[in-house]
């Protein structure tokens, strides 16, 4: 049975056919994210693996720059598993990102020819990454294990924290989306932005750092505006065996949720004129 579309000028009852556009295309969006996992590997050598060597690769040298050469502290946590924390969320975080700024201008041929939810297209990318983060993930358990720092709440904890960094991502990944189908200079912006975001989020270096410089008290607002430091900050806690930074987490969660509300609604605005955009 064919479903009915209904054509209002009512802002709740569009809202709730949206809904169901997007659950009854639920299919196209599990093609879309099995075309994005099946390209992304597709005739590389190392598969996966590339997965696991680019945050080891970048932890090691992080090591030896940051902890033999500046003698940067990690608080009492392995210098290994200290990176790997901020690293194997960010890189899924960015990646995400930069996968979500190109997808309408990658899949235009696409919008051009048929009607379905364009948002199914960054979802379906930002989501893919979660199979690399759970990749690293592993990675990261298995070297926590080995240096005696692991515990079980990861398991629960990792939930809330990925449901955060992919509702960030998702929020600000769509605003990138639609941006890039008008100003294609948003291709060359994405990536200056995601290594500004990287230095400015404690991915390398500590919180702690921060908080005891001479401006702490007041640099350290910045953290909650930053959903990924509660992330990362929360995987360090948990390294070390303390309480994971509850007012830290619930500030960027509110931060999160804004940004996804904010994504998904400035993507609706400007959905109907991306066929004539790109």
């Amino acid at each position: 049975m064919l479903s009915e579309t209904v054509i209002s000028a009512d802002s709740k009852i569009r809202t709730w056919q949206y809904l169901r556009d997007l659950w009854e295309y639920r299919d196209l969006f599990r093609a879309f994210l099995e075309r994005d996992l099946k390209v992304r590997y597709k005739q590389t050598v190392l598969g996966v693996l590339w997965v696991v060597l680019q945050p080891l690769t970048l932890s090691l040298l992080f090591i030896v720059v940051f902890v033999w050469v500046v003698k940067m502290p990690t608080y009492g946590l392995p210098p290994l598993p200290f990176f790997l924390a901020g690293l194997i969320p960010w890189t899924c975080f960015a990646n995400g990102l930069s996968q979500a700024a190109g997808s309408m201008e990658g899949s235009a041929g696409v919008i051009s020819k048929v009607y379905f939810p364009r948002m199914i297209i960054p979802f379906s990318m930002i989501l893919g990454t979660v199979v690399d983060f759970v990749i690293g993930w592993i990675l990261f358990n298995g070297i926590a294990m080995a240096y005696g720092c692991w515990t079980w709440l990861f398991f629960p904890f990792t939930v809330i924290l990925l449901g955060l960094q992919v509702g960030a991502a998702m929020g600000i990944g769509l605003v990138l989306a639609a941006l890039n189908a008008q100003y294609r200079d948003i291709r060359y912006v994405t990536p200056f932005l995601l290594t500004t975001g990287m230095w400015v989020t404690p991915v390398i270096w500590p919180s702690q750092r921060l908080i005891e410089s001479q401006y702490g008290s007041l640099l350290a607002w910045f953290l909650y505006f930053n959903p990924m430091a509660g992330v990362i900050e929360s995987y360090r806690a948990l390294l070390a065996g303390n309480y994971i930074p509850y007012r830290l987490v619930a500030a960027n969660l509110l931060v999160a949720g804004i940004l996804f509300l904010a994504g998904v609604s400035f993507f609706r605005r400007r959905e109907e004129k991306l066929v004539d955009l790109l």
